[in-house]
């Protein structure tokens, strides 16, 4: 069955080894666009949902919408969620992404790309010739990547 579906995507390439992997994000006020800010998100596999800074939420005029409990590794506590847009690199967006308000630790750290937006996709990290490279696309591919089918092909190419 042919996929008609549009799909978008984008690459980070790291000069080296990444130990976490950041990127560029725009966040908008779902109820007034013009109200938009960039900064850095992490990518967080560990993380359920998607987290914002408190500081965000001022300049951006968002208002909490609902509540959720957020377990951590050292504590369980009650978090405000509000609406958000996010603009992935690329021009790649995801609407109404509803983040947990939680501090960060490193304080500047205003965003965190939880589960929520990365199930949406497809998430692949490469760690060859000791750089990183990180591509990202949605919705998911028609196609599945299965690394043990790639070494496969590529063990039997080098079987003597």
């Amino acid at each position: 069955m042919p996929d008609n579906q549009q799909h978008d995507a984008f690459s980070i390439n790291y000069p080296n080894l990444a130990s976490e992997l950041i990127t560029e994000v725009e966040l908008f006020n779902p109820a007034n666009i013009e109200k938009h800010i960039k900064t850095y998100a992490l990518w967080d596999t560990g993380a359920t949902i998607s987290s914002i800074a408190p500081g965000i939420l001022k300049k951006l005029d968002l208002i909490p919408i609902d509540s959720i409990m957020i377990e951590g590794v050292n504590s369980i506590e009650r978090c405000d969620q509000v609406l958000v847009h996010v603009g992935l690199p690329d021009d790649i967006f995801v609407f109404n992404i509803k983040p947990a308000v939680c501090i960060f630790s490193p304080i500047d750290l205003e965003f965190i790309i939880g589960m929520d937006i990365i199930k949406s996709g497809d998430f692949m990290i490469a760690n060859g010739k000791g750089k990183t490279l990180f591509s990202f696309a949605i919705p998911p591919l028609p196609m599945k990547i299965n690394l043990v089918d790639q070494l496969d092909s590529i063990n039997k190419k080098h079987k003597v």
